[in-house]
């Protein structure tokens, strides 16, 4: 009969086992050769599908990317991006609420470009903020980012660009046609439905359509939004390689303007979270708004056109692109003092033209680019010209080597202003003030190709910014 261990002497007993057949199994294959087992390639960090990042520019093809959730709006596709911040008023679709910056510098310093050709203005009569509610994914190819201000060919970049590249259809003898539907439904009854064509006949044009549909009741109380979307791009195929590309976007956008919903008041609704008096509202608006009826609110009705030729020319190519932004809204809205105001009307439109010969290939070296550009930016119903920007503009890239290449460029602007008017004083307003400004914008970036998969690169611009109306 075995008596059992005092718990002392147990806890030893079990150690001293256990360390013996440690020591056995060691001893038995000491003699046994040393084997090295190779697990494979592990990716820690893996590269995000359709982007492609170099020193230049990142460019996001929208045929390969993929992210969780839809992909609706340029929105949805700027918060997968680094270096690029957005801060979002509704998170349920793309709205003007919203705030997209680059390093810091949001749109009012950077430039947001359709085909290269700068919309910042849109229904802004003039002003900076960019209406992300108008820019679906529907008829895009892909977003070209380009961070800091050091490339002389977009206008007003002082922080970076984000260029949106729009499909033109395809050349192909094949009539059969890409025919896309989509549709969604989320939380708030939000849905969306988009349907898409694209293709080309007897490889003489080229074609591509869209249209979209989308609408929700909107996270906060009264920020319901209703979208409609129509895109349409044509590409004629000319002799000589030659292309006129024929585009219009159009959008129609029934936005509400969040309200306050204070428990302390009696007109709180309690299916919506709280919003007090002190809570941020839109960037673009400077008060508080009220539950309705009647409810505060814009309608905005937005129109891209856009006119482009292309040819090669000697060792580069010879580009005509005419453009026209006009936008309407109707805006409805308690003002400071607790007014309301209703379907208060603004507009503006943008027209003008960009003549460019690029690329030109010098020498086995050189990649030269020059251009002009001219823009007319007004108010229609008010003062049809409130700016009148001329620029012209240079670029040399020049390759050092098989590493090294130096960017240096010139831009020059002359931009006559009516911008300034008194809202106090004998016949107010008063009409506005004339002044011109001009100057030259110079650049310069260095780039270094470290290894196949690394670039390093400095940069230095001097920039210029259109001032605000």
């Amino acid at each position: 009969m075995f008596k059992e261990a005092p718990p002392p002497l147990k806890k030893l007993y079990i150690l001293v086992v256990v360390t013996t057949m440690l020591l056995a199994a060691a001893v038995s294959h000491a003699g046994e050769e040393e084997k090295t087992h190779r697990l494979g390639e592990i990716t820690v960090i893996a590269s995000q599908p359709g982007v492609a990042i170099t020193a230049e520019k990142t460019v996001i093809k929208m045929d390969e990317f993929a992210k969780p959730g839809e992909v609706r709006t340029l929105i949805d596709v700027l918060t997968e991006i680094g270096g690029v911040d957005v801060q979002r008023m509704n998170p349920l679709m793309a709205s003007p609420g919203d705030e997209v910056s680059i390093r810091g510098v949001n749109e009012g310093r950077m430039v947001v470009e359709i085909d290269g050709r700068r919309i910042n203005q849109t229904g802004h009569m003039g002003r900076y903020i960019v209406d992300w509610s108008t820019l679906n994914m529907d008829n895009v190819e892909k977003i070209e980012i380009i961070r800091g201000g050091h490339s002389v060919l977009h206008p007003f970049a002082i922080g970076g660009v984000i260029n949106i590249v729009t499909k033109k259809g395809r050349k192909t003898d094949d009539p059969k046609p890409d025919i896309h539907v989509k549709t969604g439904y989320g939380d708030f009854h939000t849905y969306n439905m988009a349907a898409s064509v694209t293709g080309g006949l007897k490889e003489a044009v080229g074609y591509s359509f869209s249209a979209s549909k989308e609408e929700t009741d909107g996270y906060l109380r009264n920020n319901f939004q209703k979208s409609n979307s129509f895109n349409g791009h044509l590409t004629f195929y000319l002799p000589r390689e030659a292309e006129l590309r024929v585009g219009a976007r159009y959008s129609d956008i029934d936005y509400g303007f969040p309200v306050i919903n204070d428990p302390s008041r009696a007109d709180y609704d309690p299916d919506y979270p709280v919003f007090n008096s002190d809570a941020d509202q839109l960037r673009h608006l400077s008060s508080r708004q009220y539950p309705g009826p009647p409810d505060p609110m814009w309608e905005k009705h937005t129109t891209y056109l856009d006119g482009i030729f292309e040819m090669p020319l000697g060792p580069g190519i010879i580009k005509v692109h005419g453009f026209i932004t006009s936008g309407d809204r109707w805006t409805s809205l308690y003002n400071p003092m607790g007014k309301f105001t209703k379907r208060q009307f603004t507009d503006d439109e943008t027209r003008g033209i960009i003549t460019e010969y690029r690329d030109a290939a010098l020498f086995d070296s050189h990649l030269f680019t020059m251009g002009f550009e001219y823009q007319e930016l007004g108010q229609p119903s008010g003062n049809s010209i409130i700016y009148n920007v001329k620029s012209v503009y240079l670029q040399d890239v020049v390759k050092l080597g098989e590493r090294w290449t130096l960017t240096p460029g010139l831009r020059y602007y002359h931009v006559g202003m009516d911008t300034y008017h008194s809202g106090f004083g004998e016949g107010t307003p008063t009409p506005g003030k004339e002044e011109t400004e001009e100057g030259f914008y110079p650049s310069l970036k260095l780039d270094f190709q470290a290894n196949e998969s690394t670039s390093l690169y400095a940069a230095v611009s001097r920039s210029y910014r259109l001032p605000c109306p």
